[in-house]
């Protein structure tokens, strides 16, 4: 393909080539390419160049959501990628950079939200919502998830939730033992601990 002409214009350059068809690159891949040299350039070498300048251009916009967003697993920068128009192969090989030079530790990461939510939040509810941001099972398992907090947390959130509850009202206690049950709660001990709070 002949290039007809090719102008800079701030940090991107311009290729208008002999078919008609303009091309919008990054500065810097233009300058190390040496496209300003070149009067011809091929299909594959074309390809080559738009693959190295979106690549550049998605380093730029996850670094900054990186920063902004510390906590996520490898596949949610993944999807952020896709979401603003990048392809599978250069959002893959932008988070792969960033994993490989240590900007993104999803097991860090997973931590991190361990903790913040471990006072809150049942090992289960926990478990969910890391599966559920899309960190690997890999680094879930690597956590070692306890259920020790599990029974003070049961505790608090029976006290507030069986606060304005009666023996007599099975249907409200039923709700309550089934909310529990659905938040990883071990049925048995939801029973029990209710059976201590309303002396059944």
């Amino acid at each position: 393909m002949r290039i007809l002409d090719k102008k800079i214009v701030g940090n991107r350059a311009l290729l208008v080539f002999d078919d008609g068809k303009e091309v919008e690159i990054d500065r810097e891949v233009y300058l190390k390419r040496r496209l300003y040299a070149k009067d011809e350039i091929d299909q594959k070498e074309l390809e080559e160049v738009l693959f190295e300048s979106g690549l550049k251009s998605a380093k730029k916009l996850l670094v900054s959501y990186i920063q902004r967003y510390p906590l996520k697993s490898e596949y949610e920068y993944y999807k952020y990628l896709l979401s603003r128009g990048y392809d599978s192969a250069t959002a893959l090989k932008a988070v792969a950079y960033f994993v490989n030079s240590g900007y993104i530790d999803e097991l860090e990461a997973a931590k991190k939200l361990v903790n913040k939510y471990q006072k809150r939040k049942s090992s289960f509810e926990i478990l969910q919502l890391l599966r559920k941001n899309g960190f690997k099972s890999s680094t879930i398992s690597k956590l070692n998830l306890k259920s020790e907090n599990d029974k003070e947390i049961l505790v608090k959130l029976l006290q507030k939730k069986l606060r304005r509850i009666s023996k007599e009202d099975s249907k409200e206690i039923l709700k309550v033992i089934k909310w529990f049950v659905a938040r990883g709660y071990d049925y048995n001990t939801v029973v029990e601990k209710i059976r201590e709070f309303l002396d059944y």
